[in-house]
């Protein structure tokens, strides 16, 4: 008579985490998975072109199917920095980003900003009050996606420049540096 081999709990804890690890996560989605949220994460945004920026920016969870983004959204005149920005720590920051804007969409977010409601990163020479002011009459910056325990931890800085470049797509490129929490 064949009996079954018995397995114990913890081999069968061992067992699940090394298939999905070995099955359907890179080291950097694992890390992403099983990195803390807890807390917030300030932003900076320092604009060093002569053109407005405008943006929306954010966080969410990638796999929670309920996820409901944290957003905000900026104007920010040329050669400027804007007054830093504080919000919920998510699993994934996104600058300009089009999973962001689905999902301010999908959840049906009230919107401040709507001409600001876009992907990538704007840049703007038309003046304040005109109806091209949101447009990118300059260009644009390819937008940013940042995770959380690979690109940046809960508390920390998070900041972003943007610098005319002309080899860059869309005439405009984003550079961004984390600052550990102190």
């Amino acid at each position: 008579m064949n009996q079954r081999p018995r397995i114990s709990i913890p081999h069968l804890a061992v067992m699940v985490a090394f298939s999905s690890l070995a099955g359907s996560c890179t080291p950097t989605a694992w890390l992403n998975n099983f990195s803390t949220r807890r807390g917030t994460i300030t932003i900076g945004f320092v604009n060093n072109t002569p053109f407005r920026a405008n943006f929306t920016f954010g966080g969410y969870d990638t796999f929670d199917r309920n996820t409901v983004p944290v957003f905000s959204q900026l104007r920010i005149e040329g050669n400027t920095a804007a007054a830093q920005q504080t919000q919920q720590c998510r699993r994934v920051f996104s600058l300009g980003g089009a999973e962001l804007e689905r999902l301010i969409e999908f959840n049906d977010l009230n919107v401040n900003d709507m001409p600001v409601l876009h992907e990538d990163v704007y840049f703007s020479s038309a003046p304040a009050n005109d109806p091209l002011a949101a447009e990118p009459t300059e260009g644009f910056a390819v937008q940013q996606v940042r995770l959380d325990g690979i690109d940046y931890v809960c508390g920390g800085l998070l900041l972003f420049v943007f610098v005319q470049d002309p080899a860059a797509p869309g005439g405009f490129r984003i550079d961004y540096t984390f600052f550990n929490p102190t």
